[in-house]
């Protein structure tokens, strides 16, 4: 049987796949096992099980040391082979707590934990990206098919390597009616623009910081991981000044496409930022609430630029739990026309990881997984590493 009938063959029946993924915001593993199928020429999706599963303290903080400190190949290695046990782990305790036989799973799909991604800046640029966890390692283990490392082809056709969900938002958010804008808010925050007219391109990319900064604020003066719905933020006020210098970052109206990480939005970052605003002596909840009031002006800010303010409008990810962002938002976006993922199928949370599933269906089914109008690549390619 030669490639293209077993990727017919893959298809022709449903799959059930799970997804796994573990964002920059470092929170934890999401995982979602769902079923894929097509009928009458449309994909469809069923979520079976869900789960999200929060890191302890000490595996946040080795996380946050591989993104943030200089260390050796040898950590670097010895990383991979952690963050290989660590989904592992979570993958068992999923399967054990929500009762799923892994014979009833055609693929297992993940993302692994992104430590570098460096885009190419222009066209003699060779970008570079890197996702720590061992696709082999974790088929083994798992006995599962596994599939991962999906942005390293886009990249090799002179991609950003990100956002690859668009893909997911294309097929299953669509609206005839109006522009659909899908943001998400993770460690970086992230919109796809789906043009109510099909023959207008699809548009996505990061817009900034999500709750990155916020994270790391609330770390630095409060001793805490987050803001738990934004409540310290509704505590403070704005300070104009870190308002002016946190707006005057030029990546926020940058032209796509475009992509971000810890790369750039970082505690040096945020540092910096403050000693040159002169906050020392403001309560941290006036910092939190400028910093929250910034990440919500800024990916409004890109939709004002890059697409149309009155569109609908669909938030996901751990930032559609802060109040205070999302209050930001409908303030800075009044015409636009929020709804809920509960309306489509699925929790603010969960998506990510289940579009990565859809990601690997896509891959064994032969059908490319980029958008080039999105990521910058020369043209669609099939994503993803496999094994067995």
């Amino acid at each position: 049987m030669n490639l293209y009938d077993i990727q017919q063959q893959w298809l022709a029946s449903p799959r059930r796949v799970i997804g796994m993924m573990s964002g920059t915001s470092l929170d934890g593993i999401d995982i979602c096992f769902a079923e894929f199928s097509i009928k009458d020429g449309r994909h469809h999706y069923s979520i079976i099980e869900k789960a999200l599963y929060s890191y302890t303290l000490e595996e946040r903080d080795i996380l946050s040391r591989l993104l943030q400190d200089t260390i050796s190949i040898e950590e670097v290695s010895h990383a991979n082979s952690e963050i290989t046990a660590l989904h592992f782990s979570y993958l068992q305790r999923f399967l054990e707590e929500k009762g799923v036989n892994p014979l009833q799973c055609d693929l297992l799909s993940v993302h692994g934990q992104t430590v570098w991604h460096s885009p190419p800046k222009d066209g003699e640029d060779i970008g570079h990206t890197l996702q720590l966890l061992s696709i082999p390692a974790l088929a083994a283990l798992t006995n599962i098919k596994t599939i991962g490392d999906f942005r390293s082809a886009d990249m090799a056709l002179g991609g950003q390597g990100a956002p690859l969900v668009p893909i997911f938002d294309a097929e299953f958010l669509y609206s005839s009616q109006k522009d659909t804008i899908a943001v998400n808010i993770g460690g970086m925050a992230n919109i796809t623009i789906i043009p109510k007219d099909k023959d207008q391109q699809i548009m996505a990319f990061d817009t900034g910081p999500g709750n990155i900064l916020i994270d790391l604020a609330m770390k630095r003066f409060f001793g805490k991981q987050y803001d738990e719905n934004g409540v310290f933020a509704r505590e403070g006020r704005r300070l104009e000044r870190l308002w002016k210098n946190l707006c005057e970052l030029e990546y926020i109206t940058q032209k796509p496409p475009k992509s971000t990480g810890r790369e750039l939005f970082n505690a040096t970052l945020l540092q910096d930022i403050l000693e040159v605003s002169f906050v020392n002596t403001f309560p941290g909840e006036d910092i939190v609430r400028t910093i929250t009031d910034f990440t919500a002006w800024s990916i409004a800010e890109n939709i004002r630029l890059f697409g149309h303010p009155e569109s609908r409008i669909l938030i996901t990810g751990g930032g559609a739990h802060n109040a205070t962002i999302l209050s930001g938002l409908y303030k800075e976006l009044p015409n636009a026309e929020f709804f809920s993922p509960q309306e489509i199928g699925f929790d603010a949370d969960i998506k990510e990881a289940l579009c990565f599933a859809y990601l690997g269906w896509r891959s064994l089914g032969g059908l490319p997984g980029n958008i080039p109008s999105v990521t910058g690549a020369k043209k669609e390619v099939i994503l993803g590493s496999v094994s067995p």
